[in-house]
């Protein structure tokens, strides 16, 4: 071919492909009959911006930089009208089917109808795919441990500070009455937690009964005691309690008179945050700590 005819050529896949572009793009009426549908690129060729475009077999993107991302996606940002940052989506997973495909390969993610996320992990000798849901806030929580918190304790008027409804519920000794219920805020160590675990202590009981750590906003239930205890003891126990719907309080029943003391050791939270004040660790970690701790994550357990 010559360099006139190979020019020629050139330009005609030039004009081809700028009249595909601008169907596409400008919306104009199809060029040909070949073209009458909506503009698409077709296998192989360039995506078009704003349309369908059919992959065919996967298309893949390679880098070799440890420093920046293969892909990269980005969307703008505006304040809505109470003046938070609303961050535009930068990628979509159209949720679909009820599990991701045994099919698909390792490293897949899909997202399916109930909106539970899903990673191919792995693959068995046999080719069986190992399927796991993506740990979310949808689907998941997690347990986070705080440096021990005294929340309560009934012998002092400081130590009463949190309770909600503390008139008419205490002796003049600041002891929890009989047949009481009182009210704890916690929201000075969480926000929007859904559980607390600790310890609480009963002390000077006037008489045998029992106590109850129960969720706030819920009935008192009847068919179980946090703690049991006879008169003038002073006895502690674990508990895990659920706190009230929206918000981050507990309730605490006493049947007989009796000085109480909560001690809260861990929260759990799915869509929300424990204050950072109070996590272990979270004070004094040197830069040198950070690596440390990086590099043992490197090393798979069995190394480390």
């Amino acid at each position: 071919m010559s360099e006139e005819q190979s020019k020629t050529v050139d330009r005609r896949r030039l004009l081809r492909r700028a009249s595909t572009v601008a169907a596409g793009l400008a919306g104009t009426a199809a060029v040909g009959a070949a073209t009458a549908g909506p503009a698409q690129a077709a296998p192989g060729d360039p995506v078009l911006q704003g349309e369908a475009n059919n992959a065919g077999s996967a298309t893949t993107l390679s880098a070799s930089s440890m420093e920046s991302a293969t892909l990269r996606l980005a969307n703008t940002a505006t304040a809505d009208e109470y003046g938070n940052t609303m961050a535009g989506p930068a990628l979509r997973l159209t949720p679909s089917g009820d599990i991701i495909s045994n099919q698909a390969e390792v490293g897949s993610i899909a997202m399916d109808q109930g909106g539970t996320i899903w990673a191919v992990t792995g693959e068995a000798d046999d080719g069986f795919k190992y399927r796991d849901y993506v740990r979310t806030s949808f689907n998941s929580n997690t347990t986070v441990p705080i440096v021990p918190q005294r929340a309560l304790d009934t012998r002092t008027s400081g130590g009463r500070n949190r309770v909600l409804n503390e008139e008419g519920n205490f002796d003049s000794s600041g002891r929890l009455l009989a047949g009481r219920t009182i009210h704890l805020n916690l929201e000075d160590f969480v926000n929007f937690g859904d559980a607390v675990h600790g310890n609480v202590t009963v002390t000077g009981p006037l008489a045998a009964g029992f106590l109850q750590v129960f969720p706030y906003g819920v009935p008192r239930p009847t068919s179980f005691s946090t703690i049991n205890f006879q008169a003038g003891q002073t006895l502690s126990n674990a508990f895990l309690s659920g706190l009230g719907s929206g918000y981050d309080r507990v309730s605490i029943y006493a049947q007989r008179t009796t000085h109480v003391i909560l001690d809260m050791v861990a929260f759990v939270i799915s869509m929300g945050q424990v204050n950072p004040r109070f996590l272990s660790g979270a004070a004094g970690l040197t830069e040198e700590d950070r690596r440390a701790r990086l590099a043992k994550l490197a090393k798979p357990s069995w190394a480390r």
